[in-house]
């Protein structure tokens, strides 16, 4: 890679004026409107994952019950639906405005000042406050080394986080200890993997020792507490990994693993705290609880919400009768989850449908031998742990200008509600769209296929539809106007709207690692259109399938009713170009300059000190200077250069922004 990376993802912009919203069209049959079927060809240009089919250790592709493999309808017409938001400047329908991501909190000292360990005393369910012992608070708390912590098992399993101790003491310091169901101490064991990846600067793990409650009176969690509790648990690791790893919800406890041994056991994150659990809290001057955390080093929300990151205009349409051109066509559903007769009312039922896209040509045969049943549309992976999208990046994800790009604050400017949201909070950068890249087998297998150092739990047995497959499919659309009708076909080939020979689609999942990409074409032969009142004997203008001259007449109408949308276009097809970026140098942010793809080291694959390098975290000044790690922003669609620096280790340095923002204090990290 020599140094350099290009993110998987970048952002189209938002049209500087929200959708144009109407009436739609309603279901009536109109005989002045069109209906009809559409025959699509589709052909994989790289592997397309569709995941569900099979079993989990005979991982397959969706079939027919002839064994046919298919693309469900489903997946046709979400990925449609989604470029002609896009294309027409269409309202958000999957986003969730209330989000507000959480942030690790630093180690400082005021981060752990005024904590105080508690036990749980009762905690029903989720819904439900927990109530909690508050250990009697230390002047000087102990703690356990790592070493006393694995002799303090005596030869047994290891010490689990909450287990009584009987302890004994050497000038103030513990010497041993030992399991003790009545023990007066009670030992805090938390994860390791900060410490083990630190390496000689941080050599030793300490577990904490707290005197156990004995008679203390139990306590109620405030309803508000638990709900800041809930907010920041989600964003938990733990948590994250339990849906990939499918972890069954009775496994409370994780090895603590420190310079290659297991030294302990620790409570799993969860919305559900358990009887002997010890926790954190601190307690206001009348001796409430006032925060409640897993650890002494927990996790703090942001602010400003998403919804409130992006022009109201955008937000998701609730009134069926105004409609942005997308849910027109597609449908509205009502979001706000309840089901009542309003709810019902407020939805809308679209224009289009989809049926499954059938195998029609298989990609030429591999003499290699396996996949899925041995079928040369198939092919089979071990698949690389695939991470969620952290938004709460906001180096990334966010609009970062000139005063705001190689600064530092504390917080980090990267976080939502940072110096950089003043005056006015960063708005998001626009709608998500992966990178398509010409992916021989090599790149895709370096990208997608799990490496050696990869966790068993996080790795899954794949099946996925081969590079060079054609499937066929039919759209049967009812009462849409030539204008809507001009569209959905662009929709279909967006090269004839853009202007450009060659640009792909993203269908199914693993977008990350260059799965999904297509090209679609209509087949006119295969195709009809008619006027909706000819099904009722009306006599009506004859109606004709000019794709051309639709997908021209919808583009006249974009220039002239929204011009603020068209002006994305060129942006957009710049992110559906196969070749706008080169695909050997696609990953998520790498580690290691000296490695690559092919040597499928850890190292490469830790991006640890990329985010830490880039967060624009502000430090202590030095010579005067101000110091920190600059904020270092994800390249605009728009930039020629879209490539990123590999970071091997985060180190402050001078900022070459020295310019201090509207409310960030004087100071930094020490």
């Amino acid at each position: 890679m020599a140094g350099t990376f290009v993110n998987p993802y970048t952002f189209v912009p938002f049209p500087d004026a929200p959708p144009n919203r109407a009436r739609p069209h309603g279901h009536a049959g109109r005989s002045e409107l069109l209906s009809g079927t559409l025959k699509v060809t589709i052909h994989t240009e790289t592997g397309v994952l569709i995941r569900g089919f099979g079993t989990e250790e005979t991982p397959d592709v969706p079939r027919r019950a002839d064994g046919t493999p298919f693309i469900p309808g489903s997946s046709l017409k979400g990925a449609l639906r989604s470029l002609h938001e896009t294309i027409t400047g269409g309202c958000l329908r999957v986003f969730d405005s209330d989000f507000v991501p959480g942030y690790r909190d630093s180690v400082t000292v005021n981060t752990t000042r005024g904590l105080r360990m508690a036990i749980v005393a009762e905690h029903v369910s989720e819904d439900v406050p927990p109530t909690l012992l508050v250990c009697p608070d230390e002047d000087d708390p102990p703690t356990l080394h790592h070493d006393l912590l694995v002799r303090a098992a005596g030869g047994g399993p290891p010490l689990r986080s909450g287990e009584r101790l009987a302890v004994t003491f050497t000038r103030g310091r513990p010497d041993a200890a030992y399991r003790d169901d009545e023990g007066e101490w009670v030992v805090f064991i938390s994860d390791a993997k900060v410490r083990d990846a630190a390496g000689g600067r941080k050599r030793n793990y300490r577990a904490q020792l707290r005197r156990y409650p004995v008679g203390a009176v139990a306590r109620a969690v405030p309803d508000e507490v638990w709900q800041d509790f809930l907010h920041a648990v989600d964003g938990a690791d733990d948590l994250r990994t339990a849906q990939l790893t499918k972890r069954d919800p009775g496994d409370v406890f994780a090895d603590v693993t420190f310079n290659g041994r297991v030294i302990g056991q620790r409570h799993y994150a969860s919305r559900r705290l358990h009887e002997g659990q010890p926790v954190w809290v601190r307690l206001d001057s009348d001796g409430e609880i006032e925060s409640l955390r897993l650890s002494m080093i927990w996790r703090h929300p942001g602010s400003v919400s998403a919804g409130q990151r992006v022009d109201p205009g955008f937000h998701a349409c609730r009134e069926w009768e105004s409609l942005c051109p997308s849910c027109q066509v597609f449908g509205s559903a009502d979001t706000e989850g309840k089901d009542t007769p309003k709810a019902r009312q407020n939805s809308y039922r679209g224009h289009v449908r989809f049926s499954d896209a059938v195998l029609v040509k298989r990609a030429k045969s591999k003499k290699k031998k396996g996949g899925a049943g041995k079928d040369s549309a198939i092919e089979t992976l071990k698949l690389a742990p695939l991470g969620t999208p952290k938004p709460g990046s906001g180096q990334f994800y966010l609009v970062n200008d000139e005063r705001v790009r190689g600064n530092a604050g504390d917080p980090p400017l990267r976080e939502w509600g940072s110096a950089a949201d003043l005056p006015r909070p960063r708005p998001l950068r626009g709608r998500k769209h992966y990178w398509h890249t010409e992916l021989g087998s090599s790149p895709q297998t370096y990208r997608a296929k799990a490496r050696p150092h990869h966790s068993s739990e996080l790795t899954t047995d794949v099946a996925f539809l081969r590079k060079g497959n054609t499937f066929s499919a039919t759209l049967v659309f009812t009462d849409l106007d030539e204008i809507q009708l001009g569209g959905l076909l662009a929709a279909l080939q967006p090269s004839t709207l853009l202007g450009e020979e060659k640009v792909w689609q993203h269908i199914g999942g693993g977008k990350p690692f260059g799965f999904g990409a297509c090209t679609l074409t209509i087949d006119p032969s295969g195709s009809d259109v008619w006027r909706t009142g000819t099904r009722y004997g009306v006599s009506c203008p004859p109606a004709k399938l000019d794709v051309e001259a639709l997908i021209g007449q919808f583009r006249e109408w974009m220039e002239r009713h929204c011009p603020e949308v068209v002006q994305t276009w060129p942006l957009l097809a710049k992110a559906l170009k196969p070749d706008t970026v080169k695909a050997d140098k696609v990953w998520y942010p790498p580690g290691d300059s000296s490695s690559s793809p092919a040597q499928a080291s850890e190292a490469f694959d830790t991006g640890f000190a990329f985010w830490q390098q880039t967060s624009g975290t502000e430090y202590q000044k030095k010579n005067g200077k101000r110091r920190g790690n600059p904020l270092m922003a994800l390249p605009d669609l728009a930039d020629d250069d879209q490539e990123l620096p590999i970071i091997d280790k985060a180190d402050e340095c001078d900022l070459p922004n020295q310019q201090r923002l509207p409310g960030n204090p004087r100071g930094g990290r020490r």
